[in-house]
């Protein structure tokens, strides 16, 4: 029979897939119509299994509430009936200690009748009726008829105390009685109550960990995970685009007002050959915010001292390998630029977090991931050692580090083989 709490799994992954950052597309070909087509059924697929994980993950978790009340309740059955338990017991004990007093005084009663009768018995009522036929001593015969009547009246109120010792007695037996039944009814109270909270915790734990077992939600993260690949990509193909907009029109406008000032008259040449040093030492300054990466190969510093958690190219899952590396990091630790370039995209994206990415020029490129916030903005020129962001584990993961990837032309590389050996 399934368990009825059974649904899919609905936590997110301990470790995030890491997928590639690269900006590929910006030197691939043109994606044609059927390409299109195939990537947004995908997306689609994609798109309709997620939201049937969330439909299973809103029925678990309202089961899940359901049995944590129902247990919550069953264990307060329980200790209500603990203390009603407790309290019968007291009552029980009570009534003995009260029964065995009762026992006491029937006993001294039942002695102090006896010796009465026994009195009675051998003193007899025939001398007072020769007290009083003889009339010798008046005296002596109204002390004796007082001795009698008092003898008479003690015994009488024995009989009478000894009878209602006897009805508290079967009293109490009959509460002692009722006592029991309700002390065994409790106990088996109890006992089902007990029962019971056990059986919805054992339903709860089976549905946890049929929860786990379940990988059709892994399965649609990745699908999704692989989705926000493409619209990264986009996103970043996008800014670089214009980027290279930005500063074709800023070069030809600038080509232009140079024509213009070289038309001008020759009275302006010492102004014009001015503005033309200027410029070039301007473009001197830009060349230099473009460091020579490739050769600098196995001699960049790392971006971040740490362990490695995960290398490149090792398997992530069936589907997914890493494309860089992980680094442990501590929370607010500084993120260095391991060399010179621009900043082509700076911003949070879901599933990696605060990201921000490198133009190294000649197709070099690297990407910074899971920081906490970011230093540096689109556009921005930085330079090997700046401080870009601050470490952290933004985008959903379980402990602070940073995810480092490098590429060139879109082809992803092992960042290890570019980092020096010694950190």
């Amino acid at each position: 029979m399934p368990n009825p709490f059974y649904s899919s799994q609905r936590g997110p992954l301990k470790q995030l897939l890491c997928i590639p950052f690269l900006v590929a597309i910006l030197f691939s070909h043109q994606i044609s119509a059927a390409d299109l087509t195939n990537l947004q059924r995908q997306i689609n697929q994609s798109k309709q299994t997620k939201s049937e994980q969330q439909k299973q993950q809103q029925q678990l978790e309202a089961q899940l509430a359901a049995s944590d009340q129902a247990i919550a309740k069953a264990s307060l059955q329980v200790n209500q009936t603990k203390k009603m338990i407790d309290d019968k017991r007291n009552a029980l004990i009570t009534l003995q200690q009260e029964t065995k007093q009762l026992e006491d005084n029937k006993k001294k009663q039942q002695t102090l009748l006896e010796q009465q009768l026994i009195s009675a018995y051998m003193t007899g009522q025939n001398d007072l009726i020769k007290l009083m036929l003889n009339q010798e001593d008046l005296s002596k015969v109204i002390r004796a008829k007082s001795y009698y009547y008092y003898l008479n009246e003690a015994r009488l109120e024995s009989i009478e105390a000894l009878h209602s010792t006897q009805q508290k007695l079967d009293k109490n037996a009959a509460q002692q009685t009722a006592a029991l039944a309700s002390l065994e009814g409790l106990y088996q109270e109890q006992k089902q109550t007990q029962a019971t909270v056990n059986n919805q915790r054992l339903k709860r734990d089976q549905a946890l960990r049929e929860l786990k077992q379940d990988i059709n939600y892994q399965n649609a993260k990745i699908a999704e995970l692989a989705n926000s690949e493409k619209v990264l990509r986009a996103r970043i193909k996008k800014a670089a685009e214009d980027r290279k907009k930005r500063q074709l029109a800023a070069a030809k406008a600038k080509a232009a007002q140079e024509r213009k000032n070289r038309a001008k008259a020759q009275a302006q040449a010492a102004l014009e050959r001015e503005k033309i040093a200027q410029a070039e030492a301007a473009a001197r300054k830009k060349a230099q915010t473009h460091s020579k990466i490739a050769g600098l190969k196995g001699k960049l510093p790392w971006p971040i001292q740490g362990k490695v958690l995960h290398r490149f190219g090792s398997s992530r899952s069936s589907q997914v390998t890493w494309k860089g590396i992980a680094i442990a990091a501590n929370e607010g630790e500084k993120v260095r630029a391991v060399a010179t370039g621009r900043v082509l995209f700076a911003g949070y994206f879901k599933g990696y977090g605060m990201v921000i990415a490198l133009d190294h020029s000649d197709n070099y490129i690297t990407l910074y991931g899971y920081n906490e916030t970011l230093l540096q903005k689109a556009g921005d020129v930085v330079f090997q050692g700046d401080a870009i962001a601050l470490a952290g584990h933004s985008g959903g993961q379980d402990r602070n580090s940073l995810y480092f990837e490098l590429s060139h032309k879109g082809k992803a590389e092992d960042p290890l083989r570019w980092l020096t050996r010694s950190k």
